[in-house]
């Protein structure tokens, strides 16, 4: 009677435990739930690295850090790639051990900092999946408390299920998946993204829903805003004609009076007055060239721009420069610019939407936007080189087909090495089976 008892000891019981918890098919599920959402969160990360890159220096500017640009940029490109790297291994059940753990680290990152900002809220989203998926702030931390729970549990378990690839296998996958999305990465950061979740994507119209009636004209212009800054935590109200130096933050825009003209959000203001209509063209081809902060502009833009200008212009179309800068910012461009195309102020989050990059160029058609690439991206000699007629159809990065084009060499790469791996297990099966069949029979036909 003792005996029975004593073989039921706590260490027993929670082994027993273990081991109805664990099943193949439910180290499975796990792997495939948590892995999707490190790849998705990853994928949107890296193809936006620019977002990455403002989302984590808000962070930083709440905190009152400052932080190097270049280090920044570094921390977007590492956090989109690491997420979707380890995030892919770990649905593959590659690296069964590292994947884990290292997922693990970053959650116990993760955790605390999204319940900080789910009972603070310093900023309006965490940025986890990008512009594409905004949750809210109590929704990422209870997301994450699910996703540590997963990983917990694999932790125990993820061990015992093997992947899908052999071992010696596993680094060509990593190199594979390392390489595809470190060129997604390079290209949505130079260029622009091959996905734009943002409001301003292709095919978007910058018109105004009214700007064609003009019967109802009435007191519709005239529309005025407030923008309100931040600076160690202090907040302030300025008009158009009166911002802040560039110690401040830009923190959002406010109606002050008059109608919204249009309801993407897309305004370009004078003197505190909504003029979208009158600069955006219905009729012509259009250049509009975004500048989000003066102070990281290259100078030597200036003759670029002038080129493209006189390209437009000798379509028929015209160029509008939308620039985020005070008065004395705007003087100093037009004089080392000698600028002959209109030059506007913007506000810097609007133009971050509208194109990504220290500079960007931006084709409308008829107010629809058709293309967008950074000013970096075009080569001096190109303009030169290239016939005027073809300039705009050259200038097309297309970012969708590149994202095909990208996406479907490494579709179709896995999808190879996983056959060939599954047929060499599948011969190592038959091998050994053989072999075991060959024992038996020698065995039995012994003298």
């Amino acid at each position: 009677m003792q005996s029975s008892q004593s073989s039921n000891s706590p260490r027993e019981n929670k082994n027993t435990l273990r081991e109805r918890l664990y099943h193949p098919a439910a180290v499975w599920i796990v792997r495939i739930l948590i892995g999707a959402v490190f790849i998705l969160s990853g994928f949107v990360k890296g193809i936006d690295p620019w977002g990455s890159f403002i989302k984590i220096n808000e962070y930083f500017t709440v905190w009152g850090w400052d932080i190097p640009r270049s280090l920044v940029t570094c921390a977007a490109f590492a956090l989109g790639a690491f997420e979707f790297i380890w995030g892919m291994l770990l649905l593959l059940g590659c690296y069964r051990r590292a994947s884990v753990w290292l997922l693990s680290l970053i959650m116990a990152v993760m955790l605390p900092l999204t319940l900080y900002i789910a009972i603070w809220s310093p900023v309006d989203d965490c940025g986890c999946f990008g512009d594409f998926l905004i949750l809210s702030n109590t929704a990422t931390f209870i997301k994450n408390l699910f996703i540590s729970a997963g990983l917990l549990y694999l932790i125990i378990y993820n061990t015992r299920v093997q992947g899908l690839f052999f071992p010696y296998v596993q680094w060509i996958v990593g190199g594979l998946v390392t390489l595809y999305i470190l060129v997604i990465e390079f290209y949505g950061y130079n260029i622009q993204p091959m996905i734009d979740f943002r409001q301003y994507a292709i095919g978007t119209s910058l018109m105004p829903e009214d700007s064609d009636d003009d019967a109802d004209d009435n007191d519709e212009v005239g529309t005025v805003y407030e923008y309100t800054y931040s600076k160690d935590g202090e907040e302030r109200t300025f008009t158009i004609d009166a911002l802040p130096d560039s110690t401040w933050t830009f923190v959002d825009r406010h109606l002050v009076s008059g109608g919204v003209m249009n309801t993407d959000g897309f305004t370009v203001l004078e003197d505190g007055e909504d003029i979208t209509a009158d600069v955006i063209d219905s009729e012509a081809e259009q250049f509009l060239v975004t500048i989000p902060d003066i102070k990281y502009i290259d100078p030597s833009y200036t003759y670029l721009i002038n080129e493209l200008n006189d390209i437009i212009t000798a379509r028929g179309g015209s160029l509008v420069a939308l620039i985020n800068s005070d008065e004395e910012g705007l003087e100093w461009w037009k004089d080392i610019s000698m600028a002959s195309y209109p030059i506007y102020q913007s506000e810097p989050k609007m133009l971050k939407e509208l194109a990504r990059g220290n500079a960007a160029l931006i084709y409308l058609d008829k107010g629809t936007v058709m293309w967008k690439r950074t000013l970096s991206s075009i080569g001096y000699t190109f303009l030169s080189e290239t016939h005027p007629d073809s300039v705009i159809r050259e200038l097309d990065p297309e970012t969708e087909y590149m994202l095909k084009l990208v996406s479907t060499p490494f579709v179709i790469i896995l999808l190879s090495l996983l056959a060939l791996d599954r047929s060499g297990k599948l011969l190592a099966w038959h091998l050994k089976r053989r072999n075991r069949y060959k024992a038996v029979t020698d065995k039995t036909s012994a003298p």
